[in-house]
């Protein structure tokens, strides 16, 4: 998943566009946005202009409660 990120220095947010489903995140928290670039191995002087890059995060991956379900279901392991 090809995402598209810039840091907007007058609001100082982060700014993320995943192109596939055409939506944007927002992060404003300092703490997230350093975590962020650490998963991205980017630096805020790297995101003065839009960057492509991989979600490493999967912050635009649907995890709904029955997929969740799902995925709980297929690796536990019965207890007889």
């Amino acid at each position: 998943m090809e995402i598209k990120v810039w840091f907007d220095v007058y609001e100082r947010k982060l700014m993320v566009y995943h192109h596939e489903s055409e939506r944007h995140k927002e992060i404003v928290k300092p703490a997230k946005i350093a975590t962020f670039l650490q998963a991205h191995g980017l630096t805020l002087a790297d995101c003065q202009y839009p960057v492509e890059t991989m979600d490493h995060m999967c912050l635009f991956t649907k995890k709904g409660t029955l997929q969740l379900l799902k995925q709980l279901i297929k690796t536990e392991t019965r207890r007889d």
